[in-house]
């Protein structure tokens, strides 16, 4: 019996912390606001797309988008009500298909190669999905391919309230059009890097030697965008999701400028948080790979310092947080944070490049 040929879906929610507040307020519908903090310290989660259109976007400094849109509302951020809509959608997903990844609290990965819905068609499935979730109030966007890249690059096509189809037969001439950004992994730098080879799209990676690329970006992660360029991404959807790492982070009241007030903090406040988050009340009952902390300094730059471990060590923290603390050259910071990374019990090779 021939192997069915896989369909799969990502499910973007649009603007979804932003919907979700409109749904409440519906004064916010038609003016420019974003969920997050306006102060001096706060930090844009995400805005609707009027303030999309003066440049606000999320993890931008509150203070900059109010420079960018002097009118913008902030408003303050409300994780139980994003959950429990998040948790309606799912419901709605689930009436659908079982194979169901949810990559964050606003996407989604369908599997759909069995739908028997509309006589199979994944595209018709999606929109009356698509069709329910705006009974609840809200949008949604959606790619659908053979695989999970290109459904998810294929979702943003149609944005906001659309979705895009890539058959398989179209994937490879889609990739070629596509600028290397729009590859999952390949960030700022990367694409440094490769358009100074020449290197500017999809299409000259499929046209360059495996070899070749890997000796400007490495083994693995050259490997990994020329098998993705190549349209060859067989990454299940996975209804499972296995921690691979644990952390806590808190942005400042105001930034600290003194070590010792650092360690105490992450001493008092973010250890104990940790130790919550990992569900132990001893250290050495949790098995690890690796301990990291991350700062963030007062002009927004920030660093991370990483050592392997097998159990969390406090000591530890404090080695990496004045190694960290080292690379300020005295500026302040704004954002202290410690995490772990947990064992993956598979040791399964994932499809993520890791160029930046």
């Amino acid at each position: 019996m021939a192997e069915l040929t896989r369909k799969i879906a990502l499910l973007d929610l649009d603007a979804f912390f932003a919907s979700v507040e409109v749904l409440r307020d519906p004064s916010l519908r038609h003016k420019p606001f974003a969920v997050g903090g306006g102060g001096e310290r706060g930090v844009v989660a995400t805005a609707n797309y009027i303030a999309r259109r003066y440049g606000v976007k999320s993890a931008m400094p509150g203070s900059h988008a109010r420079r960018l849109c002097p009118q913008l509302i902030f408003v303050k951020p409300d994780p139980t009500r994003y959950r429990e809509m998040s948790k309606r959608v799912l419901a709605l997903l689930s009436e659908v298909t079982d194979v169901i990844e949810p990559a964050s609290i606003d996407e989604f990965y369908l599997d759909l190669t069995e739908n028997t819905l509309f006589k199979g068609s994944a595209s018709l499935t999606v929109q009356a999905l698509r069709d329910k979730i705006r009974a609840l109030g809200i949008t949604g966007s959606a790619g659908i391919s053979n695989q999970k890249m290109v459904a998810k690059i294929a979702s943003d096509e149609r944005k906001p309230d659309g979705q895009f189809l890539v058959t398989p037969d179209q994937v490879l001439n889609y990739i070629a059009r596509l600028e290397l950004k729009r590859i999952p992994g390949v960030g700022p730098k990367s694409q440094q890097v490769l358009a100074q080879h020449g290197l500017l799209c999809g299409a000259d990676i499929q046209a360059i030697e495996m070899p070749h690329l890997q000796q400007i970006v490495g083994d693995k992660a050259g490997y990994v965008l020329h098998q993705r360029c190549l349209g060859i991404d067989l990454r299940p959807v996975v209804t499972e999701r296995i921690r691979k790492s644990v952390g806590v982070e808190q942005t400042l009241a105001a930034d600290m400028t003194q070590l010792g007030t650092a360690q105490d903090y992450c001493q008092q406040q973010l250890l104990p948080k940790l130790k919550q988050r990992l569900r132990v009340t001893h250290w050495h009952q949790q098995p690890i790979r690796s301990q990291t902390v991350k700062l963030k300094f007062s002009d927004f730059t920030q660093t991370t310092v990483s050592r392997s471990s097998q159990r969390v060590s406090p000591s530890l923290f404090y080695q990496l947080l004045q190694e960290a603390w080292s690379r300020g050259a005295d500026k302040g910071v704004r954002l202290l944070g410690v995490s772990v990374a947990l064992p993956d019990p598979e040791q399964q090779q994932q499809l993520e490049l890791d160029l930046d």
